[in-house]
């Protein structure tokens, strides 16, 4: 019954409000969390949420309780894990797996260099943890990987859902789906509107799936099977769709032009 936030600034933050929050008003509660913190996703039989950190290349465990200083119940993290640049992450607790979206770049700890891998999705036991290498991995140029972001697991469909934002599209796998393999499905094309997607949910209540997109600051909803270049049932946007929305984020600072009556930010 809680809205958990990551939010990334001068300390990273985990913020829990009430479900039916509204308006300007405190967190339940906080939580600090390494930096780099990115997606999120729970557990809701172990009452565990899971978090991706970027710039450590891990996973990291907490109670959903947990407030303040608290510290991880267990971390995913080491060369064996593959995990390069972690952004989306997924649990599967029906079958105890976890799901975790990498964009490929990473930072090699003893030498202190890079290194860049394709993007892939890596499968661990749910319970992983310490440097532990994936049960499969996803990864090559007929996946269609590209900055893969926020995933959802559909259980009863045995479906891996994922937002491709590098791509502008939605990409669909089977959970049982290894090595180089073609998706089961591809949600793409100027009539779908998907412009670099950040993330997805799916609805099987109403057999939905949703997409919300950086590209053009809306929210699709497509059929759940939606697949091609297929225009979404309906479209959540502060403008319509020819017309360019409101596209403040991060403004850095804000100047006044008198001879052209406009005000000018960097976004």
């Amino acid at each position: 019954g809680d809205i958990y936030s990551v939010t990334n600034d001068t300390i990273d933050t985990l913020t829990v409000f009430p479900w039916n929050a509204e308006g300007v008003m405190r967190p339940k509660r906080e939580l600090y969390t390494p930096h780099g913190t990115y997606g999120i996703s729970a557990d809701e039989n172990t009452q565990e949420i899971y978090l991706t950190v970027q710039h450590d290349n891990a996973v990291v465990v907490y109670p959903k309780l947990a407030q303040g200083e608290d510290k991880p119940v267990r971390e995913l993290v080491g060369p064996k894990t593959q995990l390069e640049d972690p952004h989306g992450i997924a649990v599967d607790y029906k079958n105890g797996l976890l799901f975790v979206s990498n964009h490929g770049h990473a930072i090699v700890q003893a030498t202190d260099s890079g290194k860049f891998e394709p993007p892939s999705i890596t499968v661990y036991d749910l319970k992983a943890s310490g440097d532990t290498a994936p049960l499969r991995i996803i990864e090559g140029p007929r996946t269609g990987l590209n900055w893969p972001a926020g995933m959802r697991v559909d259980s009863e469909h045995g479906e891996l859902f994922v937002a491709n934002d590098g791509d502008s599209s939605v990409l669909v796998f089977k959970i049982t789906d290894n090595g180089n393999v073609a998706p089961a499905r591809v949600l793409k094309g100027p009539k779908t509107h998907i412009a670099y997607p950040t993330d997805v949910y799916v609805d099987l209540k109403h057999n939905e799936l949703w997409v919300v997109n950086m590209g053009n600051h809306a929210a699709l909803v497509f059929p759940r099977t939606a697949s091609g270049d297929v225009a979404p049932l309906r479209m959540i946007r502060s403008a319509p769709i020819e017309k360019k929305a409101l596209a403040i984020g991060n403004p850095g600072a804000v100047t006044y032009d008198s001879r052209r009556d406009e005000i000018m930010t960097p976004n």
